[in-house]
């Protein structure tokens, strides 16, 4: 590993001594940090974690917080800037990587994958797109997200699976609460949980895992601890270690709370 692609910040919290259960904290956005997708942001939220990762630059027994989300890079960088973010964060569901310090990114997907996202969704767009049945989420370079408009999450699923089978046989169709998802196989959040601990040669043991829906169960079992806020699914809900009674940002704060506390009363050595 070289402290280039990671920046000085994060060579220096990497040195930092003693290493209690948890260091870093992979956090989901849409369920977790805000409401979701359309709703307002609790600013209060993003500042209290924006304290929370400065403190972690000193104070080893403050877990540092990145992010972990399906969204677009240029949504993932934003709200590592709003958090002060200083590691490696998780965008596209893990097809790649945003380094906040060094203004990077890294795509973990093989090469001609904008090729093949062209071809994919000029097969959507007859049957999909152009005829209103749904849209495409702006600003994606290796995955496609599908919201419906006049046809239900069902059929949008049912119909983007049969158009991917014909036509796309490397990609792969899940589903979340409002949106269909599309992506390359082996392309999840689970592979930029790993590709981070690889860059920070920091163990699983070590990560903290948030999330609220049913794709992060992959990344949240991953981890050394996982955890999540009261509007989980019942998915993620039987996965993790524990949940929250709070729900969205004010869950993830009480998590938060737990975590520095467990840090500061199970010795490290036990670890």
């Amino acid at each position: 590993m070289t402290s280039e692609p990671l920046g000085v910040e994060a060579a220096a919290w990497l040195a930092l001594e003693p290493c209690p259960p948890t260091r870093l904290v992979v956090c989901d956005i849409d369920g977790v940090i805000t409401r979701g997708e359309g709703q307002p942001v609790d600013l209060d939220v993003i500042a209290r974690l924006a304290a929370l990762n400065r403190a972690a630059r000193t104070d080893p027994y403050v877990p540092a917080v990145t992010l972990c989300s399906g969204r677009q890079a240029p949504y993932a960088e934003l709200m590592a800037q709003l958090t002060d973010s200083f590691l490696p964060c998780i965008f596209e569901h893990g097809a790649g990587l945003f380094f906040p310090r060094t203004f990077r990114y890294e795509f973990n997907v093989a090469p001609g994958y904008a090729e093949r996202l062209a071809s994919l969704r000029a097969a959507l767009e007859p049957v999909l797109l152009s005829t209103g049945r749904a849209f495409v989420q702006p600003g994606k370079e290796a995955t496609t997200t599908l919201y419906p408009l006049a046809a239900s999450l069902e059929e949008v699923f049912e119909q983007a699976s049969e158009i991917v089978a014909l036509h796309a046989p490397g990609f792969g169709v899940t589903r979340n609460l409002q949106a269909v998802e599309v992506r390359p196989h082996g392309v999840d959040k689970a592979l930029g949980v790993w590709r981070i601990a690889e860059l920070l040669r920091l163990p699983l043991e070590r990560f903290a895992g948030i999330g609220d829906t049913d794709p992060d169960v992959g990344f949240l079992r991953l981890c050394g601890f996982s955890a999540a806020p009261a509007n989980a699914t019942p998915a993620v809900r039987a996965a993790v270690h524990h949940v929250s009674q709070h729900a969205f940002g004010e869950g993830l704060l009480d998590i938060l709370h737990v975590l520095q506390s467990r840090n500061r009363t199970v010795p490290p050595a036990a670890h």
